[in-house]
């Protein structure tokens, strides 16, 4: 299972005819935008903000797609936890109970629903009416955890292909 995987990066990614600059920031591009709940935009964005900037498209799209239907969970609840304590500290309104905002979530992500009704328009209608409950926070949470996970992914990402091309017999497979 990893083999591909590795071997996708290794030959796709780290020899990208390209600056090790311009893939770093594609790849810390589209981590940013993978981390926004633009659910259906994401690659528009990327391509729209690696042709202003000049980074990689191809890395920027590959990247962009870490959010995808499994790990959507994963990255819209903890953006909303964030989003939720730091709207709060600026709000006297009331906000969604932690039931309400399970509720729905488990609407949305419930077991295969997703991936059974992507294309139909009830699925579309529940992710519209999740976005316009939790929002702001999904939005200010995405901003501050996104933002932190590009940096990282940039220097990462910089540091291994200068590392790697430095050491081209080294690869990720550990073969000498």
């Amino acid at each position: 299972m990893m083999r591909p995987l590795i071997h996708f990066i290794t030959h796709k990614i780290l020899h990208v005819d390209d600056s090790p600059n311009r893939i770093a920031l594609g790849a810390a591009i589209g981590l940013f935008i993978a981390w926004t709940p633009a659910v259906g935009l994401h690659t528009l964005i990327v391509l729209a903000i690696t042709s202003l900037t000049k980074a990689n498209k191809f890395v920027a799209v590959t990247f962009s797609l870490f959010f995808n239907i499994l790990t959507a969970p994963l990255i819209l609840y903890p953006n909303y936890l964030l989003g939720k304590i730091i709207l709060n500290c600026f709000r006297n309104g009331q906000s969604l109970t932690q039931e309400q905002v399970f509720a729905l979530f488990k609407d949305l992500f419930a077991s295969g629903s997703v991936i059974t009704n992507f294309y139909r328009i009830e699925f579309w209608q529940k992710l519209v009416t999740l976005l316009m409950s939790i929002g702001p926070e999904l939005w200010i949470g995405g901003f501050i955890i996104g933002g932190p996970i590009a940096i990282a992914g940039y220097f990462t990402c910089y540091n291994f292909i200068k590392w790697q091309r430095k050491n081209p017999s080294r690869g990720l497979s550990g073969q000498v």
